[in-house]
C-alpha cells in the first residue's frame, strides 16, 4: 500500500472515533448496593423526622387558647395542618425519594439442585428491619408476591421486618455449570429489591404514611454484578 493511501486510510479512521467513544463512555456505572443496615438506619431516619414533626404539630393544637374563639382555633388548626403536611411532603423532596431508588441485598439461601430437572431451591432469610407503626405513622408496603412487611415482638419490644417469601414451589432454573458456580460463590450470591419510598397523608386526620414500593427483585452475585433473573414488582 501507498504512503498516501495509508494517509487517506488512516484519516478515515479517525473520522470514525467520534461516533465510537461515547458508546463506550456511556456505560453505566456499577449500582451502589444497599446492605440492610443500610436501608433500616434510612427508613429509621425517615421516621425520626416524621415523629418529631407530628408530635411538634398536635402540641401545637391539642388546646384552645383562653382568649381564642373557637372559629379562631379552627382556622388555626387548618393552618397548622397545612403547614405541617407542607414541611413533611418538602423533606421527601429534599431527600429525592421521589426519584432515588433503593437496591437492598437479602443474603440468598443456596439449599438444594436438581440436576436432572435443573432447579434450584433458593430461599432467603434475612429480614430487614422497618419503622414500627404508630397511632400517628404508619408503614405500608405496596402489595406483591414475593416482599412483605410484618410486625412482631421480639424481646419484649415491637418490631416491623421487611423479608422475602418466595410463592410455594418456585424454583431457579438454572443450567448446571452456572448452578455449581453460583454455588461455589454462594457468599455474594443474593436477591436484591429495587425500593423506591414515599411520604403521605392519606386522608384529613393528623397521620403520616411511610410508603415502600419493591420495583423489583432480582438473584445477583454483588460481587460481580451478574444477574442471574430479575422480575419486575410494579
Amino acid at each position: 500500500m501507498s504512503t498516501v493511501r495509508r494517509i487517506l486510510l488512516s484519516i478515515f479512521l479517525l473520522s470514525l472515533l467520534p461516533g465510537i467513544l461515547p458508546a463506550q463512555q456511556g456505560q453505566p456505572a456499577a449500582e451502589t448496593m444497599m446492605m440492610p443496615e443500610e436501608f433500616s438506619n434510612t427508613l429509621k431516619q425517615i421516621w425520626s423526622f416524621l415523629k418529631s414533626e407530628t408530635e411538634t404539630h398536635l402540641a401545637s393544637v391539642a388546646t384552645r387558647g383562653e382568649f381564642e374563639t373557637s372559629q379562631e382555633f379552627q382556622r388555626r388548626v387548618t393552618d397548622a395542618r397545612q403547614q405541617y403536611v407542607a414541611k413533611t411532603l418538602k423533606y421527601g423532596q429534599d431527600q429525592n425519594l421521589g426519584e432515588r431508588v433503593f437496591p437492598v441485598l437479602f443474603k440468598a439461601v443456596l439449599e438444594s439442585y436438581d440436576a436432572d430437572r435443573q432447579l434450584f431451591s433458593i430461599s432467603s432469610k434475612t429480614v430487614v428491619e422497618a419503622p414500627y407503626n404508630i397511632p400517628t405513622i404508619e408503614c405500608r408496603i405496596r402489595s406483591n408476591p414475593y416482599v412483605f412487611l410484618a410486625d412482631s415482638i421480639r424481646a419484649g419490644y415491637r418490631t416491623s421486618s421487611l423479608y422475602i417469601s418466595l410463592p410455594k414451589g418456585h424454583r431457579w432454573q438454572v443450567a448446571r455449570d452456572m448452578a455449581r458456580a453460583a454455588k461455589a460463590d454462594e457468599p455474594n450470591v443474593s436477591f436484591r429489591v429495587k425500593f423506591t419510598v414515599g411520604i403521605a397523608h392519606p386522608d384529613t386526620r393528623d397521620r403520616v404514611v411511610i410508603e415502600l414500593d419493591p420495583r423489583e427483585l432480582a438473584l445477583v452475585n454483588n460481587a460481580t454484578q451478574q444477574v442471574f433473573w430479575a422480575v419486575p414488582l410494579k
